[in-house]
């Protein structure tokens, strides 16, 4: 989700979200991914996670000595120093035709620790989880997971730990790559593999 389809709620004011297009502006940068969470006391404030082509910016957004006087403190994390991407979900059932899903997305650089239960925002985490996993330093998403949040951790890793794949990626400046890509990761990427 970009900043122009940000839902209403948590609600981004016309000043934060005239601030947000400055900077992206200033880094000569467009908002792949945006998510926003209320902070501060009753809520008045925003923390505003922005993933760009350059790095994942982390925004907070909230009063600065009065609440008449707001300021937008942004930092720069550039992809190769965000480290320990993870997104867990769980669907589950409330009534006979109807469920719930759960997201909480954790990364270990910068520190986030983000969770909803509302679908669109549910949408909206995925959306910044997927572009962090696919931007950040590769083999990095292993410092946000203990052991016993890893789905069937010993299983997956015994019946996986032979096994690899490799992906081709190509470099719009420079040639094609090749790597090898660990299985916890591939069974990440799956989604985004087309089958030959």
């Amino acid at each position: 989700m970009r900043l122009a389809d940000w839902p209403r709620n948590p609600y981004l004011s016309d000043e934060l979200r005239e601030w947000i297009a400055l900077h992206l502006s200033a880094l000569h940068a467009e908002d792949v991914a945006i998510y926003a969470i209320p902070q501060g006391r009753d809520d008045e404030g925003r923390r505003v996670l922005i993933a760009t082509e350059v790095g994942l910016l982390d925004g907070s957004y909230a009063p600065r000595g009065s609440s008449a006087h707001y300021s937008l403190r942004v930092s720069l994390y550039p992809w190769q120093s965000v480290r320990g991407v993870s997104l867990l979900s769980e669907t589950y059932r409330l009534w006979a035709y109807e469920h719930r899903t759960w997201w909480r997305l954790r990364v270990a650089t910068p520190p986030v620790d983000v969770q909803t239960e509302e679908p669109e925002l549910g949408c909206a985490l995925a959306d910044l989880a997927t572009a962090c996993a696919v931007m950040a330093e590769p083999g990095s998403h292993r410092e946000a997971l203990p052991e016993d949040d890893e789905p069937n951790s010993s299983a997956s890793r015994d019946s996986a730990s032979a096994s690899a794949a490799v992906a081709i990626g190509l470099d719009i400046e420079g040639p094609a790559t090749a790597e090898v890509i660990e299985p916890a990761t591939q069974d990440r990427m799956a989604p985004f593999i087309e089958e030959p």
